[in-house]
Formats: structure tokens, sequence, C-alpha cells
């Protein structure tokens, strides 16, 4: 799985625990944090290659 798939899948990923959490449905917060981070360590190390 590429960079950019990744990237997808876990924004969907984040996208639904946002929206249980709204409806008030298995609230788990730290997921979000995780996936969050997660997100942000690929997207960092891709910048940093491509430079």
């Amino acid at each position: 799985m590429n960079i950019k798939e990744e990237t997808i899948k876990l924004k969907k990923d984040l996208a639904i625990l946002r929206m249980n959490r709204i409806t008030q449905q298995k609230n788990e917060r730290h997921k979000i944090k995780q996936i969050q981070h997660k997100i942000s360590q690929i997207l960092n190390i891709s910048y940093n290659k491509n430079n």
C-alpha cells in the first residue's frame, strides 16, 4: 500500500470515528488521537522524502 492510499484509509477511519462520537456511539477518543498522529507521521515522512 502506498502513502496516498494509506492516508486516505486513515482519514476515512477518522471520519467514521468522529461520526460515532457525534452520534454518541462507541466513543473511542484514544483511537482518534492515534489515527491523527499516524497521519501526521506518514505525511511528514513523505514530505521529507521529497525534499
